[in-house]
């Protein structure tokens, strides 16, 4: 017997994101939509795109990642989808200029992404935007998904052993 998940009175409940090798054949695939930022949130509780509402309490802060499985049973999957949103993106041409730039970025303490092309990305920020402009940096606005993965850590950084 399906169950309509739209009509609990509860939330679905989601502690962690469900390994990826499963098969989502003929199901039906929901979104769980949040923001870049919202990736590391330990609690968190939305609608799905279809009507479910979901309550993500995670136990640490470890990021979620875009496509991430939150739920999945015979006739339904939830998927995370991480919402894209305006960023201004730099293309460097040298290791210097990485530097440079990321120095100008990092002193307004903003997080940074580089992408897999070596494109170094920050959310939507006039003022910075302004800033990097006045830099001579090959430099522009676009709609990107900011994935957690991509994000610069200058400290934390645990060495495995």
């Amino acid at each position: 017997m399906a169950i309509d998940l739209s009509m609990l009175t509860e939330p679905l409940v989601v502690t962690q994101a469900l390994a990826k090798e499963h098969n989502l054949s003929g199901r039906a695939i929901d979104f769980f939509e949040i923001e870049w930022y919202e990736t590391s949130k330990s609690r968190m509780k939305k609608k799905t795109q279809g009507g479910v509402e979901v309550l993500v309490e995670k136990s640490n802060r470890e990021a979620l990642e875009d496509g991430d499985l939150l739920y999945l049973s015979e006739e339904r999957a939830i998927l995370l989808k991480i919402k894209p949103c305006d960023c201004v993106v730099l293309y460097p041409r040298s290791l210097q200029e990485v530097g440079t730039i990321c120095f100008e970025i990092g002193n307004k303490h903003v997080p940074i992404f580089i992408t897999d092309e070596n494109e170094v990305c920050v959310a939507y920020d006039a003022p910075l935007y302004q800033l990097l402009l006045s830099g001579d940096f090959v430099i522009g606005i676009e709609e990107r998904v900011l994935h957690p993965a991509q994000m610069v850590k200058a400290y934390g950084n645990k060495r495995k052993q």
